[in-house]
């Protein structure tokens, strides 16, 4: 590779995500009036703080040739691919279909990616040696200590105490630094960010530096009109890449020369040239027009498939890789020199259809064209050789006349006489499955389709398109029909009146398309789940209610597959006997009086309904209720039967006939 190979600082700062290009083309015309270096730009615009610009300057040393730049890496080896979609080479999506496609060659990914022209084969293995110095490089610029000490966050002396510390503790580098105090969580997490971009970088570099042919020597020789004043001292040139500014470059002073050679340009690289001529006192004039010499290296072009001498038929594919150390402006497709295709991205590939070709011998060419004008070609010479030889195929699964139930597998067998590309499966003429990849089988889900009769066949295609279909098997495909229909109550009766808090069922019946499995009833009009509990395998001939009153009953049925009928309800009012008796509250009668007519001073009583009678007696057996002695309302007073210390007892009842324990009242009666 090259030895000299100059990797500019702002080209590793956009590389690596630490700038803009809008950021760095005003960076460029601040020099023009500064005369700056470009970090001392960036620094005093506010872009880059002043330490940031350590880190990419210290790398930038290494990068100035691809055999530098394998030299440091950072980090645990990562894939081949990974390493790609950080450079920003190629994208998460080109990453994945490169997968697919080594799931379909079995090639080893590198091999995958430069066939499909994402790599060229100096690119693929530069990124092989960096993977390898990824793993076992301790010493490299990008190591995190190292990076925190170049952006300033630690001393040197910080680093080898922490180096020596770490050996001993074999923990990470970071931890040690953190544990020691030197640096806290947040400077070690912005080294890392910093090393990501750094890593970047140097991927870009070896990337961009592995494109071109190994450099070599090259002059341009430059002349102008001399100037004609008195004090002339000499003239100076000026010269740099296209994409640097003239301004801040060292020229080159060739005295009073109008003419001069300038050796060791890259021919990778297009420059611009300017002159300006300057006196006795130094004061140099504006630059001369500007020349631009465009890069001399011409595209890396090569047709990867077919291979030389190969053997063709049916639609080909003509892949080509193509590079070029600036760019690829397009890839021409020519077939015995005629035009046939242009494609100006990547891949380049073009599909031959030779069906339609007379057979015979073929040049394939293709043209690379870069940016500056440089071509570059590729040639193969092929034979086409037309099959019209179909391929032949069987259905070996199922067999013919066969009964299918639940997840089937489907098998063909095929053969040609060049090659089977893909064998597609049918199902009564609808396309079910197609594979490329021998053996031809698939499974078939006969739960996706209804219980019947179906007709399946295989068909097998080669690459010259050539085609044929298999004998057809006939199968009957029978699933268990799964029960949705719910089942039905036909009647569902209770009385319309009733005493008791558990009321018979007058009638309970239900039908189902199979299978009557349980019945339920519920004081919710929301149907139960079939799964609730309380489901009993018979109807039921009783259902309790919480409380007395106007009620609804819901009867519920269910069948084996767990569908739940709609409701049938029955209203009944429940009326509930009174069997609580009245209670007396109070019942007094004054002491001692002078005759058998005793005044009642106080005679109360509650009853749950109401108390529909009052009695008084001497005897402490209660009354019956249907005694004629009781009266509608409490009596005012009582006649005893003689005189005499007497005992009264009070009672009442209730409309239900319940009546009540007694109350006393003794009296003392006296008579003349």
């Amino acid at each position: 590779m090259a030895n000299q190979i100059r990797r500019y600082i702002g080209q590793i700062l956009l590389d690596g995500g630490f700038l803009s290009n809008n950021d760095l083309d005003r960076a460029f015309e601040e020099q023009k009036h500064t005369r700056e270096l470009l970090g001392q730009a960036l620094v005093r615009m506010g872009v880059l703080k002043a330490h940031d610009i350590n880190a990419p300057l210290l790398v930038q040393e290494h990068l100035t040739c691809v055999g530098d730049a394998l030299k440091i890496a950072a980090g645990e080896r990562q894939l081949l691919g990974a390493l790609l979609v950080q450079s920003g080479h190629i994208t998460g999506e080109q990453l994945d279909y490169a997968l697919d496609e080594q799931k379909k060659s079995g090639e080893k990914i590198g091999e995958v990616f430069t066939r499909l022209g994402m790599l060229t084969e100096r690119q693929l293995a530069a990124l092989l040696e960096f993977q390898h110095h990824q793993k076992n490089n301790t010493s490299s610029p990008l190591r995190l200590g190292e990076l925190l000490v170049a952006s300033g966050h630690i001393s040197r002396g910080q680093l080898d105490d922490a180096l020596c510390k770490q050996h001993l503790s074999n923990k990470k580098i970071g931890e040690v630094l953190v544990e020691e105090g030197y640096v806290d969580q947040s400077r070690i997490e912005s080294g890392f960010r910093l090393q990501k971009m750094l890593v970047k970088s140097v991927l870009a570099a070896i990337l961009s530096l592995s494109m071109s042919a190994p450099v070599f020597a090259s002059s341009v020789t430059l002349q102008w009109d001399p100037n004609s004043e008195s004090d002339l001292a000499g003239y100076k040139v000026y010269y740099s890449p296209e994409s640097l500014p003239l301004e801040g470059m060292t020229p080159l002073d060739v005295s009073n020369q109008t003419i001069t050679s300038i050796d060791g340009l890259d021919p990778n690289v297009s420059y611009k040239f300017a002159v300006t001529a300057y006196n006795d006192a130094g004061i140099e004039s504006h630059f001369s027009n500007i020349v631009t010499l465009t890069e001399q290296v011409p595209p890396t072009v090569d047709i990867t498939f077919p291979s030389d001498s190969a053997k063709v038929s049916g639609a080909v594919t003509i892949s080509v890789n193509a590079d070029d150390n600036v760019g690829i402006t397009k890839v021409e497709f020519y077939v015995n020199g005629i035009l046939v295709a242009t494609e100006t991205g990547k891949p380049y590939v073009y599909s031959w259809n030779t069906l339609s070709t007379a057979a015979g011998a073929y040049t394939l060419t293709a043209k690379a064209y870069d940016t500056a004008g440089n071509v570059s070609q590729s040639s193969k010479s092929v034979t086409v050789v037309n099959d019209n030889t179909p391929p032949t195929v069987a259905l070996t699964s199922p067999a013919n006349y066969v009964l299918l139930k639940g997840t089937v597998t489907i098998c063909a067998s095929a053969s040609d006489n060049v090659g089977v590309t893909n064998v597609e499966f049918y199902c009564n003429g609808m396309l079910l499955y197609a594979s490329n990849v021998s053996p031809f089988s698939f499974k078939w889900d006969t739960t996706n389709v209804g219980n019947g009769v179906y007709t399946i066949i295989a068909k097998a295609y080669d690459n010259a398109g050539n085609s044929k279909e298999s004998s057809s098997a006939t199968v009957l495909v029978s699933n268990p029909v799964p029960d949705l229909t719910a089942p039905t109550v036909r009647s569902f009766t209770m009385p319309v009146t009733y005493t008791s808090l558990s009321v018979p069922v007058s009638r309970f019946t239900a039908a189902d398309n199979v299978e009557v499995t349980g019945y339920l009833i519920t004081l919710s009009a929301t149907a139960p789940a079939a799964g609730a509990a309380g489901w009993s395998a018979t109807a039921p001939v009783k259902f309790t209610f919480p409380a007395a009153g106007k009620k609804t009953a819901y009867a519920w049925v269910k069948d084996a597959a767990g569908n739940v009928s709609a409701s049938s309800s029955a209203s009944v009012t429940i009326t509930l006997p009174d069997l609580t008796a009245p209670v007396l509250t109070a019942f007094t009668m004054p002491k001692s009086v002078n005759s058998t007519i005793v005044p009642v001073s106080r005679f109360t009583a509650t009853d749950n309904n109401v108390v529909t009678g009052y009695m008084i007696t001497e005897s402490a057996t209660p009354p019956s209720s249907k005694s004629p002695l009781w009266l509608a309302k409490a009596p005012s007073s009582f006649i005893f039967t003689s005189s005499g210390v007497k005992t009264a007892y009070a009672w009442v009842k209730d409309a239900n006939g319940n009546v009540s324990a007694s109350l006393s009242a003794s009296v003392k009666i006296k008579t003349r």
